[in-house]
């Protein structure tokens, strides 16, 4: 594996990782999310992204849970924060799987909906904010000037392995930016520092 900057984010022959295809679990959610997908699959579910995006006015509670915000602006009872943050352990390809990821990622679609790429938009837009909002959190509260997430992959056309370093592009850049950067940022300045 090799290491970038952010720059690297902006090459159009860098790629998302692959994923293969899934009939549930995990695995059928990250073949159906913006996160995962390009060319015309990627830009028809990020906007699906951007609609689910549109539609929350979560109630941002100061020193409430960012998750549980979203859980309840989604209809969802706070009670399904278990599950959001199994499947975030395990929405990485590189990331240990395990059943119970993939338990929790059939309960949170058959709460919000058909087998759909809205579904996979709305539970995708939950499991990306999940540990990335609670990261900008404790930055906040600490001053440290690290990006939430400090890095993310890539494919070369090599099928080599790209870490880029987003310490000075903390929602990304490019086509697979955050689009949830304002929500993000509302979420997590709620909370007392």
């Amino acid at each position: 594996m090799r290491s970038a900057p952010s720059s690297a984010l902006e090459d159009p022959a860098l790629r998302v990782p692959d994923v293969p295809d899934g009939t549930a679990g995990v695995a059928w959610l990250r073949a159906h999310v913006a996160r995962f997908s390009e060319g015309p699959s990627h830009t028809r579910r990020r906007e699906l992204v951007a609609a689910v995006l549109a539609d929350l006015t979560p109630r941002v509670v100061p020193g409430g849970d960012p998750t549980e915000c979203l859980l309840l602006a989604l209809g969802l009872p706070a009670a399904h924060v278990r599950d959001v943050a199994l499947v975030a352990g395990a929405y990485q390809p590189h990331a240990p799987q395990s059943p119970e990821a993939d338990a929790a990622a059939d309960r949170l679609v058959a709460a919000l909906g058909p087998r759909d790429e809205l579904t996979a938009a709305r539970v995708g837009v939950l499991v990306q904010a999940h540990a990335a909002t609670r990261a900008l959190v404790d930055r906040l509260r600490t001053g440290d000037p690290r990006p939430p997430v400090p890095s993310t992959r890539r494919i070369d056309p090599d099928g080599e392995v790209v870490e880029v370093d987003l310490v000075d592009a903390p929602f990304g850049r490019g086509p697979h930016a955050c689009p949830g950067r304002t929500l993000a940022l509302r979420l997590a300045t709620a909370v007392p520092t």
